[in-house]
């Protein structure tokens, strides 16, 4: 039997760092593998006095063995940590040829302190050094030249290695990168070759326009760097003038129990979650249903569930301000999870049916979705003004709903 292990510590937002747990990876001489997390006992006494469950249903503060078979054989918080298919490709890129398949413990230590959240890894217990890896603002078009010769299949060789590690960390399937712009840490996404319309644009107008709508909504901003747009939102799991991680951070799958692979998982789920462990679950399940009904008026199809995330913050959990919303004119005209008792069905009536689970009547149900019509009717001219052009906006209309053109959506 074959085990390697990796020890998880927790940075704070005082600048402590603290000891959690030790996660091994299990192979068996049968071929079969699987990932074991334990909590140290200075974790689990609260020695410090600042211990906390990572998370509270799958991984409650108790002594374990906790034992995960999903998720590349890590439990779903520690799985929130590592990179997706662009960082992992931009990670495979770099190692030499003829490496060992990497190991959940591998893609663990494989990233910098700019991945989601307070959490930190090593080989031993010792507390590891800090690592970043951002780049600054003037990097971005180096680094945007970059990542598009590498979507091209192109040799990359002269860049430096921390524009590589400034976008390893972070999620998600687009190129992106963790830079520093006014002074905070900012994930900067890119435009792509193949992109069909002002994708960039699109979220930064998107978000925006969320915000307007009442939403607590990620900050962005527009550039234009050489000939290509970046957007860039704001990190809120960070010190705006430290850098330092400010929250523990869990995403909608990992509180759910599911991987990527799952076609189960729901808003109303979600707002579940709030109900048992929120530090306000009433506002929040609330504030979870408007995001609902706006991602389906807005046509953003893609909101899975590591595109909702919780936050620890003063001894509890809140609900994440909202990121990754993006009108999808190009996908299928269903929600990427649960909305009502339809499914996924995106309707503003499919949403009305589960009004109940985040704390709201009929008729306050009724209210917010006439709010949110009324407000998102001037889109298209919203949407001009913070920078997207007519073509794509005229392509974008197919994902709106068409609620929003008729004199009453209820």
């Amino acid at each position: 039997m074959t085990i390697s292990e990796v020890y998880i510590h927790a940075r704070h937002a005082d600048g402590a760092t603290d000891l959690v747990g030790r996660y091994r990876l299990v192979a068996s001489a049968a071929g079969s593998s699987y990932g074991e997390f334990v909590y140290v006992g200075s974790w689990r006494r609260n020695d410090h006095g600042r211990a906390f469950a990572l998370d509270p249903d799958h991984l409650p503060l108790q002594q374990g063995p906790f034992r995960s078979t999903g998720r590349g054989r890590l439990p779903g918080v520690l799985a929130d940590t590592t990179p997706d298919r662009w960082g992992r490709r931009l990670i495979e890129y770099r190692r030499p040829p003829g490496r060992p398949l990497m190991t959940a413990c591998d893609w663990l230590l494989a990233t910098s302190d700019e991945r989601v959240g307070c959490l930190a890894f090593s080989e031993t217990p010792a507390l590891p050094p800090l690592r970043p890896s951002y780049a600054a603002e003037a990097d971005l078009d180096d680094i945007a030249d970059g990542f598009e010769r590498l979507d091209r299949g192109e040799a990359v060789e002269g860049l430096a290695a921390r524009l590589w590690g400034a976008g390893a960390s972070m999620g998600g399937a687009r190129p992106k990168a963790v830079v520093t712009h006014e002074g905070a840490l900012w994930i900067a996404k890119f435009q792509r070759r193949d992109d069909t319309y002002d994708q960039c644009g699109a979220e930064h107008a998107a978000l925006r326009l969320a915000s307007r709508c009442g939403i607590d909504a990620a900050e962005t901003n527009l550039l234009t760097v050489g000939p290509r747009k970046v957007v860039l939102v704001k990190r809120f799991d960070r010190d705006p003038a430290t850098h330092t991680p400010t929250c523990h951070y869990i995403s909608g799958l990992t509180v759910l129990g599911l991987d990527e692979t799952s076609a189960s998982g729901s808003y109303p789920d979600l707002a579940l979650f709030l109900l048992r462990h929120g530090a306000r679950h009433v506002s929040d399940r609330r504030e979870l249903f408007r995001r609902m009904v706006f991602n389906v008026l807005c046509g953003n199809r893609d909101d899975h569930l590591k595109n909702h995330a919780f936050l620890r913050r003063d001894g509890g959990w809140r609900l994440s301000p909202a990121f990754d919303v993006v009108p999808q004119p190009d996908m299928d005209p269903q929600q990427a999870i649960g909305v009502g008792r339809s499914g996924s069905y995106p309707t503003t009536g499919n949403c009305l049916t589960r009004a109940r689970d985040f704390d709201l009547s009929p008729d306050d149900a009724r209210a917010i979705v006439a709010d949110l019509t009324a407000r998102m009717r001037l889109w298209r001219q919203d949407f001009a003004a913070d920078g997207v052009d007519d073509a794509s906006i005229g392509q974008l209309a197919r994902a709106f709903s068409k609620d929003l053109d008729r004199p009453s959506a209820l």
